[in-house]
């Protein structure tokens, strides 16, 4: 009888915890990308076509979505980084951050060159695990906040 009840156990434990996964995963805010046309800027040398991009409320400050299909699955944590391109004040310095908010792990490490005279900025992003992570960038007055779900590559 005993081992009856512990096989019961373990099954319900095992039960919550394959919904306290899925219940995790559907926490998480993640933002919707918008499909806009970013500005004409002289360090792009194609004309600007639409895309994904995740925007702030008086587009000041875009970030390119293209590594983030809406209703597809969650996009993948690259060992090599993700590419991300900018919009943002014209020669603010821009200062990204980010934190996992589902779990404790390190800060979100973004590579930023020097220098870009005008609007755009070209950024490396490297998200040190899987989870629900938030976004922060900041350049002159403005900012951008986005939440991603991200898995790890198989």
């Amino acid at each position: 009888m005993s081992r009856r009840i512990g096989q019961v156990s373990l099954a319900v434990l095992i039960a919550i915890a394959l919904l306290s996964g899925c219940a995790a995963k559907n926490n998480c805010p993640v933002s919707e990308p918008v499909w806009v046309k970013p500005p004409v800027d002289a360090a792009v040398m194609n004309p600007p076509e639409y895309g994904y991009y995740f925007v702030n409320e008086d587009s000041s400050i875009m970030a390119s979505a293209w590594w983030v299909e809406p209703h597809k699955d969650y996009p993948l944590v690259l060992e090599e980084g993700i590419k991300v391109g900018w919009f943002r004040p014209e020669g603010a310095e821009l200062v990204i951050t980010g934190k996992r908010l589902d779990a404790d792990a390190p800060a979100l490490e973004a590579h930023i060159p020097c220098c870009y005279p005008t609007r755009f900025q070209a950024t490396g992003l490297y998200f040190p695990s899987e989870g629900c992570w938030e976004v922060n960038a900041k350049a002159a007055d403005k900012e951008l906040t986005f939440v991603v779900r991200l898995e790890r590559t198989k």
